[in-house]
């Protein structure tokens, strides 16, 4: 059994490595972080907003360039992304059924690799 002074001085240095461990996470780099906005897909022309059926940018489900609300076709599913390749700095408006605003993008360039289309049943960009 340890005597008093050791189990302080051990208790320290757990207490310290610990420390020292945290913050190596909170620095570290994560590897789940998506970048903020990555390069334009292939099939999403400048000018456009598009939105694609599944993650990181796969099955494009539709491309829309002109500045008033449409409906985003049936079909979309629940996952998806969405890349915004329109003017720099340029919003598009997501909308419920009700026609309620529920998400504004960032301006363009941007992008979410991993997000869903359940909720929204039209978009508008802000041109």
């Amino acid at each position: 059994m340890l005597n008093s002074t050791r189990r302080t001085s051990l208790r320290r240095l757990v207490v310290a490595a610990g420390a020292l461990a945290a913050v190596a996470l909170s620095t570290a780099p994560s590897s789940a972080a998506q970048p903020a906005v990555r390069s334009a897909p292939a099939d999403c022309p400048k000018g456009y907003f598009c939105g694609y059926k599944q993650a990181d940018f796969k099955q494009l489900g539709f491309k829309y360039k002109d500045c008033y609300r449409q409906d985003i076709p049936d079909g979309m599913g629940r996952g998806g992304s969405w890349y915004n390749n329109q003017t720099r700095g340029t919003v598009t408006k997501m909308f419920d059924k009700n026609k309620k605003l529920i998400f504004t993008t960032k301006g363009a360039p941007s992008s979410d690799a991993h997000g869903s289309w359940a909720p929204v049943w039209s978009v508008q960009n802000m041109c």
